[in-house]
C-alpha cells in the first residue's frame, strides 16, 4: 500500500451528501464547510484539530484487540494500522449514524455507499465471525460491496447479516453470555424500558447472540463517549455534566437503565454501551439498551457502576435522594416488575438459563428497593 496516495489527496467528512469539512493528511489542514453539521464529539471545541479526526476514526473502526482483526483486515486488503487510513479505506461507514469519509474528487454518493441500502460482503462477514480465509472470494471493498465489519468497539468476533427483518448483528459469545442477553431483554420488557431483543443462533458452527440494528437513515445513535467528548470530560460520575445531560433528555428511562443494571449486576455499562437516540438530527430519548452479556457476573451490590462512579448500592441510594421526584414515578413499574418476575412462568424461563441462586439474589435486590 503506497502511503503517498493518501497523503497527496484531499478528503472530506460528509453527513449523507453534504460536506461537513475537508482535510488533508499531508499538512493536517482542515477547512470547515458546515459548522452546524459537525459530529457532537467535535462540537464545543475552541478549534477543530487533526487529532479530532484521528479520534473520530479510531472510535468508528474495529479495535486492534478484536478477535480475528488480522484476518479481517487481510480479507479487506488492508495492510495499514493507521486509524485514519483505515477510516478512509472503509469510508468510516458505521451503523451508528450517517457520517462518512470520501476523497473530495470522488463521485460516490451516500445513496450508493451507505450500509442501510447497499449490499455488503457475506464472505467478509464470515471471516469476521470465524477468522477463516479459505472461503474468501474476490470481493473488493468500494466496488458496490461495502462492509460493516470494520466498525464497532469490543473484542468479540462479530458480523452483520441482512435479513427480511433488517440488519442483524451476530456476536460469538459463550452460552452464559448469550443467555444473559436473552434474560435481560425479558426483564427490561416487563420493566417497560426499551431494550434490544436477543436470540440464540448457531452460525458457521459458532454460538451467537443475534439482535436487530435499530439505527437507520433517520434514527441515529449518539454514544455516551461522544457526550463526554462534548463536555471535554473523561470522568463518568453522577455529578458530571454528561450525567445531567442524560437526565435532561430522558430522566425516566435513564433511571430505569440504572435500576435494571443494579438488578442484573451489569458490570459493562461503559461509555460505548449506551447513548441517545437522535431522530432526524433531534435528540429524542435514551437509545434502546443493548450489550448485556456481562450481566449476572457481578458478585455483590458493592461493585462499581461506571455511569455514576458509585457502587451499585450507592447508585440506587443516590437516585432516591438526588432524583427522588423522578424515582417516585417508576415505583409503580417496580412493583409491577416484582409481580411479573415472581410468576412461575417467568421463573421457569429464568431458571432455564440461570441458576436459582442468581434468581433469588436478583429478587432480593429488587425487594430491597421497593
Amino acid at each position: 500500500m503506497h502511503l503517498e496516495l493518501f497523503y497527496n489527496k484531499e478528503y472530506c467528512l460528509k453527513y449523507k451528501d453534504t460536506i461537513v469539512f475537508t482535510f488533508q493528511m499531508k499538512d493536517k489542514s482542515i477547512h470547515i464547510v458546515h459548522q452546524e453539521l459537525l459530529p457532537i464529539s467535535m462540537q464545543n471545541k475552541e478549534q477543530i484539530e487533526f487529532d479530532l479526526i484521528r479520534q473520530f476514526c479510531s472510535e468508528r473502526i474495529l479495535m486492534a484487540g478484536r478477535k480475528h482483526c488480522k484476518e479481517l483486515l487481510t480479507a479487506c486488503k488492508i495492510d495499514e494500522q493507521n486509524d485514519v487510513i483505515i477510516g478512509i479505506l472503509s469510508h468510516a461507514l458505521s451503523f451508528r449514524d450517517n457520517y462518512w469519509i470520501s476523497s473530495v474528487d470522488s463521485e460516490e454518493t451516500w445513496g450508493k455507499i451507505n450500509l442501510y441500502q447497499n449490499e455488503f460482503s457475506v464472505n467478509i462477514a464470515k471471516v469476521a465471525l470465524t477468522g477463516k480465509l479459505d472461503s474468501l472470494t474476490n470481493d473488493i471493498l468500494g466496488d458496490n460491496i461495502y462492509t460493516g465489519e470494520l466498525t464497532g468497539k469490543g473484542t468479540k468476533a462479530k458480523c452483520f447479516y441482512r435479513s427480511s427483518q433488517g440488519v442483524l448483528l451476530l456476536k460469538n459469545e459463550t452460552m452464559e453470555e448469550i443467555t444473559s442477553e436473552i434474560v435481560v431483554y425479558f426483564i427490561a420488557r416487563f420493566f417497560k424500558v426499551n431494550c434490544n431483543e436477543y436470540i440464540y443462533k448457531k452460525i458457521y458452527d459458532k454460538d451467537c447472540s443475534v439482535c436487530r440494528i435499530h439505527t437507520s437513515e433517520t434514527n441515529e445513535m449518539i454514544p455516551c463517549r461522544d457526550i463526554l467528548s462534548y463536555y471535554n470530560s473523561h470522568n463518568m460520575t453522577y455529578e458530571s455534566d454528561y450525567y445531567k445531560f442524560f437526565m435532561k433528555i430522558d430522566p425516566i428511562n435513564f433511571i430505569k437503565m440504572q435500576i435494571l443494571d443494579y438488578l442484573t449486576l451489569n458490570t459493562d455499562r461503559n461509555r460505548d454501551n449506551f447513548g441517545i437516540l437522535s431522530v432526524n438530527r433531534q435528540m429524542k430519548s435514551l437509545y434502546p439498551l443493548f450489550d448485556h452479556d456481562s450481566c449476572f457476573k457481578g458478585k455483590s451490590v458493592s461493585g462499581l457502576y461506571f455511569p455514576t462512579g458509585l457502587t451499585f448500592y450507592k447508585t440506587v441510594e443516590m437516585l432516591k435522594t438526588v432524583y427522588g421526584m423522578f424515582y417516585q414515578k417508576i415505583v409503580n413499574d417496580l412493583q409491577n416488575l416484582e409481580y411479573f418476575l415472581s410468576t412461575e412462568n417467568f421463573k421457569k424461563v429464568f431458571l432455564a438459563y440461570k441458576s436459582k441462586e442468581q434468581y433469588d439474589r436478583m429478587m432480593e435486590r429488587l425487594r430491597n428497593i421497593l
